[in-house]
């Protein structure tokens, strides 16, 4: 048994032995300290000890190979902390056997904590939250939540994981969508609701229902009813501003002013239900928000923007797409550019009135939505003398229950009424377009 002190350069003269057969070289120092080189000339510091006495088997520990980190210094070193061991009784055998173990769990454990991060990483998670479940059961409204989940959680919670998102970070949320309203802020909350409650139900192993960051959060406080109305000078700047818009989203504006129908539903009109020969829209119910069917009498000024609408390749025939298969989206923008475009229209019309600088730099669109354009055409139409349930017909805002023949007989009931009170406020609306009133929209506009 070839005998001597370790340094690096002992180590690295020792010969390779035979195919098969392993060298060894034993401290002459620190006892059972030792190296051993394969017959393809690898290097290993170990530890070679006995416990219990000469009866007791000899064990021995590997050290790591000869190279960075182990040098014969360092291996030297860890072979004193091993032999210390040793005499305390304790078995380094078992106990890097243990290490090894316990490196092993821990490596298994990362690797499920990684998995179950990415699968359960917040932007991954709500998009299978909007395919699985919302497209599912809110077939109405899941374009609504998307729309929440893109804006107002994805950039907030990223890939977090949700084991990771807490009910402080939610109020948190919720407080800063607050700053913008009572209903955005509401309608997060709805929407983390339902998404959590998903998560509870389909990661069972992963998330507990007691877990939820959403337990214990109350609703923020609802948004007031809006009474917001465009006045006449307020809707004309709003139908000439749509003309700076362009296709698809000009037409849209405009067809929602003269139908007072609900922004997604004209949005999604597709040619089937147009039916240009009876000038009508037979809305389904399976687009309406209430799911009642409506039949849409379109005026003269409706009737040209629908004839000025391209036929679109698309298996869905809509006729506002820029995909081919689903409706135009991003209202929020489309929004901000009808707003500046209005205001640009006011401050010509100011500066056409001779207004003073002050005054131009004083006018701003007041705030409004584009429901407030359904809520006007209804007030519009209260204004030309038409009866409650003759306006409720047009807002398809109809009770009661409309299956089977029922249905379809009350699709048409009050047609001619609801032909005649939108051909009316058609009338109304491009006669505002008629008559430029700069005087009554510096007035209006001005801030208070």
């Amino acid at each position: 048994m070839a005998t001597g002190k370790i340094t690096k350069t002992s180590v690295e003269s020792i010969e390779p032995p035979s195919m098969g057969k392993r060298a060894h070289l034993w401290d002459d120092i620190l006892k059972g300290f030792g190296v051993m080189v394969t017959d393809r000339g690898a290097r290993s510091y170990l530890v070679q000890y006995r416990i219990g006495g000469r009866g007791a088997p000899t064990r021995r520990v590997t050290i790591g190979k000869h190279g960075s980190p182990w040098t014969a210094e360092t291996a030297r070193t860890r072979a004193k902390e091993l032999l210390h061991q040793v005499d305390c009784k304790v078995d380094p055998f078992d106990a890097v056997k243990a290490q090894v173990e316990k490196q092993r769990l821990d490596k298994e454990r990362a690797h499920a904590a990684a998995h179950v991060n990415e699968r359960l990483g917040f932007s991954v998670f709500a998009d299978r939250f909007v395919e699985q479940y919302a497209k599912v059961k809110q077939p109405k409204s899941w374009r609504e939540i998307e729309a929440i989940v893109r804006r107002d959680l994805k950039p907030v919670f990223g890939d977090r994981p949700l084991t990771q998102i807490t009910d402080a970070d939610i109020v948190e949320l919720l407080d800063q969508l607050r700053a913008r309203g009572a209903t955005p802020s509401l309608k997060a909350y709805k929407v983390l609701r339902l998404l959590f409650g998903f998560a509870s139900d389909k990661e069972r192993r992963h998330l507990r229902p007691a877990a939820s960051p959403m337990l214990g959060i109350k609703p923020p406080a609802a948004a007031g009813k809006r009474e917001r109305i465009l006045s006449d000078v307020e809707l004309r700047y709003a139908w000439l501003g749509a003309g700076g818009l362009g296709w698809p989203f000009g037409p849209i504006v405009r067809l929602l002013i003269l139908t007072g129908q609900r922004r997604d539903e004209v949005a999604g009109m597709a040619w089937p239900e147009i039916d240009k020969v009876r000038k009508q829209w037979v809305l389904p119910g399976v687009r309406s928000k209430n799911g009642l069917p409506n039949l849409v009498p379109l005026s003269p000024p409706a009737l040209s923007i629908v004839d000025d609408v391209p036929v679109l390749p698309g298996k869905a025939g809509l006729l506002f797409t820029t995909t081919g298969e689903t409706p135009v989206s991003g209202f929020s923008r489309v929004k901000a550019r009808l707003d500046a475009s209005m205001l640009d229209l006011m401050r010509r019309d100011a500066v056409d009135a001779g207004a003073d600088a002050d005054t131009i730099d004083a006018l701003r669109v007041e705030p409004w939505v584009i429901h407030d354009l359904r809520r006007t055409a209804a007030t519009g139409l209260q204004r030309l003398k038409f009866p409650t349930e003759v306006i409720e017909a047009v807002l398809n805002h109809q009770s009661g229950s409309k299956a089977g023949i029922v249905g379809r007989y009350q699709l048409y009931k009050f047609e001619k009424e609801k032909r005649a009170a939108l051909e009316k406020w058609g009338r109304h609306v491009t006669s505002l377009l008629a008559t430029s009133t700069p005087s009554n929209v510096v007035m209006i506009g001005s801030a208070s």
